[in-house]
């Protein structure tokens, strides 16, 4: 057993990279700028040189500060006329622009030219942004020109785009665009193709995103919270108890229901108990959760209707640390009482069917009909001998539940108003809180492994004809 565990354990390892690897490729392919998300309405719009300095000297130290100025990972493979100090141009749509043009002509130093008359132009037209010189709106168009064009990936669009903004700049910008035009023009004079097809590997080393996010996962770091700035470890710690709370007791309640009633089913099969449990059970489950709970707290909960339990949240508003550790857990009680029922009667079906399924199975094997040929009573038949033996589909579905109790139920907690992994979750993904969404991805995954893990041991505990070891 030791061995097997020590080569289970060793196999987690490349599969935890790679979860985490995928991890980080999810993270990096979501939409959006996570700095601009997080300094969204911190950063004024006035076009004052002071305040876009300002603007900019924060946006780049917030990237400085999630290590979005390295790069990517340990290495990168492209082509040869690709450089490998791409990642430094801060904007992501503008990088992807840049490398468009590059993959298009293969001649960086002319895509770089063209990119730095573009900065020049840009700082030119916001020293002279309040000149007197302007007409009517053509300051606006050309301000919005000039944010368009360092994203823009088509050449033609780039051109005509130029065309546009040469209506609406006043003269003592014409030198500056001048430049930007013939820094234009070379991408197509002087590309040299060649070089896209010819591939280069870009080593980076550690300095690298992934290699910073990887070994703050495993200090327990998972980073900031785009929503309101906070660890995302502060986050998690706050909801996970609440979800580990709930969904154990859950668990533990379905267990000691489910399984009495899927041995009770099973040993009077097609008798009238058998039927009645049959029967109640799948009434049980055919009702959805989320409108059980929707019921649950429109009749119970205050209003119209009956006033038994609260309508939501964890405890109540008077809730306080200095009460007596008695009055709190009885407080915390009342509250997760309607809860508790809900996320446990849904399950109830589908573990006793799974319980009487095998205990069925194995109660038509030749060791049972020897055990009762020997005259053992039924109880001892069916509660030492056959019970053992039919767990083995239960712990691969509590295998399967494990991570459940870190993840939450997203829909029960948000109707419920339970401050969990689940209510978390929905919450980051309306605000489009990327690592909070990773960060439970990941744990979900981890915990995935630890509950295989911990079904292969329990396999050997309940039938000692399992083996791990090699013959």
């Amino acid at each position: 057993m030791t061995a097997y565990l020590l080569r289970r354990i060793l196999f987690f390892v490349p599969t935890l990279l790679i979860i985490t690897l995928l991890s980080f490729i999810i993270s990096q392919s979501a939409p959006g700028d996570p700095v601009e998300q997080m300094l969204s309405g911190q950063q004024s719009g006035g076009e004052q040189i002071a305040e876009r300095q300002a603007n900019e000297a924060a946006y780049l130290q917030k990237r400085r500060d999630l290590g979005l100025d390295l790069p990517v990972f340990y290495f990168s493979i492209g082509p040869l006329a690709e450089p490998d100090t791409l990642y430094k141009i801060p904007k992501v749509p503008v990088q992807d622009a840049l490398r468009r043009l590059v993959y298009k002509f293969g001649n960086w130093e002319a895509v770089q030219r063209y990119y730095q008359a573009l900065l020049q132009l840009e700082e030119a037209f916001y020293a002279r942004a309040s000149d007197s010189a302007w007409k009517g709106t053509d300051r606006t168009e050309a301000r919005a020109l000039l944010v368009l064009l360092p994203q823009e990936k088509n050449y033609d669009e780039i051109l005509h785009k130029l065309t546009l903004l040469e209506r609406y700049l006043i003269p003592a910008l014409r030198p500056a665009y001048e430049e930007v035009v013939s820094a234009a023009k070379a991408l197509s004079t002087e590309a040299t193709p060649w070089k896209i097809y010819v591939p280069t590997i870009h080593w980076y080393g550690t300095q690298n995103q992934y290699h910073r996010w990887l070994m703050g996962l495993f200090r327990g770091d998972f980073g900031i919270s785009y929503q309101d700035k906070r660890p995302i470890t502060s986050k998690l710690g706050d909801a996970v108890r609440w979800s580990i709370v709930i969904n154990l007791i859950s668990i533990v309640l379905a267990y000691l229901i489910a399984i009495p009633l899927g041995v009770q089913s099973a040993v009077h099969r097609g008798q009238w108990p058998d039927r009645v449990i049959s029967t109640t059970l799948f009434m049980l489950y055919s009702l959805p959760t989320f409108w059980i709970g929707t019921m649950a707290i429109v009749f119970l909960c205050g209003g119209e209707y009956l006033d038994i339990f609260p309508p939501g949240g964890v405890q109540s508003t008077e809730h306080s640390p200095d009460w007596p550790f008695t009055k709190r857990l009885l407080d915390w009680i009342y509250h997760l009482i309607l809860p508790v029922i809900v996320y446990t009667y849904g399950s109830l079906a589908f573990l006793s069917r799974q319980m009487r399924s095998a205990l069925l199975e194995v109660l038509g094997q030749d060791y049972i009909r020897t055990a009762r040929a020997k005259g053992l009573p039924a109880r001892l038949v069916i509660w030492k001998h056959a019970f053992r033996n039919s767990l083995i589909p239960i712990i691969t579905l509590l295998a399967s539940i494990f991570p459940g109790m870190i993840s939450g139920s997203v829909i029960l907690e948000s109707i419920f108003s339970i401050p969990g992994m689940g209510f978390l979750s929905y919450g980051a993904m309306i605000a489009r809180d990327y690592p909070v969404i990773i960060a439970v991805f990941t744990i979900g995954a981890v915990l995935t492994l630890i509950g295989i893990l911990v079904a292969d041991i329990l396999y050997a505990v309940v039938d000692p004809r399992i083996s791990y070891s090699r013959r």
